[in-house]
């Protein structure tokens, strides 16, 4: 599972419960403070099922119910809402977002060797704005896409009815969900002078970025053996485009870059041996159509 997961798990954990139900779960399963999850590692299932049924019995609470609850922070939590801009910022419903995550969850695949995102299918229900997700994994992880289908609903404004027509937890053979939207009661116009205002100042830096990460994406190579570093990446987008001084900045493609990676369009070296951000290279993951 990719490092976010653990990362945004734990921060949830110490949102929900405090930092004394965090310490006691850290102590439980055996972590000490210098070894806190970090986005940028890879970690086994198996740690976060241990970790899940380890706050169950500190919380009292049931690990579908964490795990839901957990689901829905996940796609609100700020960390989340950085790293993952990029997706974020390309959609406009949690409609939309639902029909994205599978095709990010597939290109991550692709990212790191071992790394398995679950995957789901979808179907179109006979509702307008209605979909049916599909979920089919050993993990039975199902609360935390319910979860996520409430915290995506939550994001935009929107209102949602999840319907759970099978469940692999109740002996079928698949989780089928139906989940139905629709927008939510406040309108732009309701929104004062200022929020306009904020929106509007927020929406033209996301557009600079996606458009930047869009450039990126074209001059980086699809081979690790060509991969580029965070210099070259610079010096090649100065010679293919004009860009703001802003946006030549190192920190601002290097956060454009991290964005790419949490899209699983960009992969990374980072996690070799003398790897440091000098010297990581990147390239771009390759889609269905470039074979």
């Amino acid at each position: 599972m990719h490092g976010l997961i653990f990362t945004t798990w734990e921060k949830y954990l110490g949102e929900r419960f405090g930092g004394g139900l965090l310490s006691a779960y850290r102590d439980t399963i055996g972590e000490p403070p210098s070894a806190t999850p970090l986005v940028s590692r890879f970690y086994d299932d198996g740690v976060l099922l241990e970790g899940v049924a380890a706050a169950s019995r500190l919380s009292g609470l049931s690990p579908e119910q964490l795990l839901r609850e957990y689901g829905r922070y996940f796609i609100l939590n700020s960390l989340t809402g950085h790293l993952c801009k990029y997706i974020l910022s390309g959609v406009s419903s949690a409609y939309d977002l639902l029909l994205t995550m599978r095709d990010v969850h597939s290109r991550l695949r692709k990212t790191a060797a071992g790394l398995t995102p679950p995957l789901f299918n979808y179907e179109f229900a006979p509702h307008e704005r209605s979909v049916v997700l599909i979920y089919d994994s050993p993990r039975q992880l199902c609360p935390v896409l319910l979860g996520a289908i409430e915290g995506a609903a939550e994001r935009y404004g929107e209102e949602v009815v999840v319907y759970e027509q099978s469940c692999m937890k109740r002996g079928d053979p698949v989780c089928r969900i139906e989940a139905t939207f629709a927008r939510g009661t406040r309108s732009a116009e309701q929104l004062s002078e200022q929020e306009r205002a904020n929106a509007f100042e927020q929406q033209a830096h996301q557009n600079a970025m996606r458009e930047l990460g869009q450039r990126i994406l074209t001059i980086l190579p699809t081979e690790q053996a060509q991969a580029l570093t965070l210099r070259e990446v610079r010096q090649t987008l100065v010679q293919h485009y004009r860009l703001s001084p802003a946006y030549q900045r190192p920190a601002v493609l290097l956060q454009a870059l991290r964005h790419l990676q949490f899209a699983g369009y960009v992969a990374a070296t980072s996690g070799e041996l003398d790897d440091n951000l000098t010297t990581r290279r990147y390239w771009r993951v390759s889609t269905y159509w470039e074979r």
